[in-house]
């Protein structure tokens, strides 16, 4: 089904669903992540059938909006401008569409599987936006830290399922020239994995009339991202359905047409970064995507996003299985405003440089 709105195309595809108990069986799932993550895939799938995650998903998520509601001046304490502002608490320090600094939403970054790397202080220095350390709020809001990692860590599991899918996939693809477990080792042994906890604020409906209006359109540049399904609650704090003008939309690789895509409350999604398009040669596609929450006064949204990135050295190398290089770092239908993937990797010999090249990108 496709409609129109304004100058744009809109269609409402179901994304490829898979269930737990597939992905523990060991099938053989290389069509689904064909039809997925491949040249017509919207660079996403769902997962349904985890057992037991609802209490830890409204845990975090209720704690994510009761840090969001304290003073500013408390909040601040755990901004960490040298770092870019990713990790701890930022607040329109992003700048999304048109460079207009991102008021709507509020961010908390923090590392999930550890609090400190390293104590290398020269790399902290380099690389700040890697290799710094957790900031939490234990006075002001003691429950977020335990409620973050113990949910995070149903999310990095799904992330190392899906990477042995994706491994499986391109061996068979390249012919056994893409070794099984690659991907799967290199996040599995990495401590680049980041989580992005997200209040969405109420605002005006006029500034959230379109759908890149409040988080603009972009890409993931990392490995993988694992997203629950958003709360939405009013002002009071109690649940509410999802508004049915909300949520992530995606641009199709096939036409550019913009897809919605609904997270059911009891499944996750894995949604590929611009890095294992990379690594995988371009046979693995990362697509640009946007959120749009409620247009209501009275509704906040929120959301908790687990970055899965691979060893901060990582080199950035195509490999020998490569599609051409202008096909790997070409982005179909890229947004205006989007930073093109190949400014991005301008002097990048490994992730961390990449990463740190992205991240200047968004906040100029």
């Amino acid at each position: 089904m496709s409609c129109t709105s304004g100058s744009e195309q809109h269609e409402q595809l179901d994304p490829v669903t898979i269930s737990f108990h597939d992905l523990q069986s060991g099938e053989d799932l290389s069509e689904k992540i064909e039809e997925a993550f491949g040249f017509k895939g919207l660079g996403l799938i769902v997962i349904k059938d985890y057992p037991e995650f609802q209490a830890k998903r409204e845990r975090i998520l209720r704690a994510i909006r009761k840090f969001a509601l304290l003073s500013d001046e408390v909040k601040d304490k755990c901004a960490v401008p040298q770092a870019n502002y990713s990790f701890g608490w930022s607040h329109g320090k992003e700048k999304m569409k048109n460079g207009i600094p991102d008021f709507a939403k509020g961010s908390y970054y923090a590392r999930p599987h550890a609090d400190i790397i390293t104590d290398d202080e020269e790399l902290k220095r380099q690389y700040p936006e890697t290799y710094l350390d957790n900031v939490w709020p234990k006075t002001d809001c003691p429950e977020l830290e335990n409620a973050f990692k113990d949910m995070s860590r149903v999310q990095i599991d799904m992330g190392h399922h899906i990477c042995k899918l994706f491994d499986r996939y391109l061996h068979k693809l390249t012919g056994g020239k893409h070794k099984l477990d690659t991907f799967y080792n290199m996040l599995k042994d990495s401590v680049a994995y980041k989580g992005r906890m997200l209040h969405y604020f109420p605002v005006e409906p006029e500034l959230n009339s379109s759908i890149d209006g409040l988080c603009g359109w972009h890409l993931d540049h990392g490995c993988i991202t694992c997203l629950l399904s958003p709360l939405y609650l009013d002002l009071e704090g109690n649940v509410l359905p999802k508004p049915n003008e909300c949520g992530l939309y995606v641009k199709s690789p096939r036409n550019g047409s913009v897809n919605k895509v609904d997270i059911p409350a009891d499944c996750l999604v894995i949604q590929l970064g611009e890095f294992f398009q990379i690594l995988s040669g371009g046979l693995l596609r990362a697509t640009p995507h946007c959120v749009r929450s409620s247009k209501s006064l009275n509704i906040t949204r929120e959301q908790l996003a687990v970055f899965m990135d691979c060893p901060p050295t990582q080199l950035l190398k195509l490999p020998e299985f490569s599609l051409p290089r202008e096909e790997v770092f070409n982005t179909p239908f890229l947004p205006d405003g989007v930073p093109e993937l190949k400014s991005r990797i301008v002097g990048a010999e490994t992730y961390r440089d990449f990463a740190k090249n992205t991240f200047k990108a968004y906040l100029q």
